[in-house]
C-alpha cells in the first residue's frame, strides 16, 4: 500500500512540475511576437495612428477602435482609424516601434 500512495504522490509531483513553461507567470525572452504578454489594448489606449506618426500622447476613443490578431487598437478620430486600417502591418509595426522607443512601454 506504500508504495502505491509513493507512487501517485511521485507522478502527481512531477506531472505538476513541467506544466510552467506553458504558463504566463515562465520567464523568458519576450520578442516583438511574443503573444503570452501581449496586453489586449495596445498602447494604453492612445491612438494608434498618431502613435505610429511620432506622437504617444493621443488619447483614443472607445467609438474608434478595430480588432486585429486579439489586440484591440484605439484612434482619436475616423480618418485616422481609416488611414490606420489602409496598410495596417506597416502601421502597426511603426506604431510598436515607436512605442518602444519614445513612451518606454510594452507592447
Amino acid at each position: 500500500m506504500k508504495l502505491l500512495l509513493s507512487a501517485t504522490l511521485l507522478f502527481i509531483l512531477s506531472s505538476c512540475a513541467h506544466h510552467h513553461k506553458d504558463k504566463p507567470h515562465h520567464h523568458h525572452e519576450c520578442t516583438k511576437a511574443c503573444k503570452l504578454h501581449k496586453e489586449g489594448k495596445a498602447y494604453n489606449k492612445r491612438c494608434a495612428k498618431s502613435v505610429s506618426m511620432g506622437d504617444t500622447h493621443v488619447e483614443g476613443k472607445e467609438d474608434y477602435k478595430i480588432n486585429h490578431g486579439g489586440v484591440t487598437y484605439y484612434f482619436s478620430t475616423k480618418k485616422k482609424m481609416k488611414d490606420f486600417k489602409k496598410d495596417l502591418k506597416k502601421n502597426i509595426e511603426s506604431a510598436d516601434k515607436v512605442w518602444v522607443e519614445r513612451a518606454g512601454g510594452r507592447i
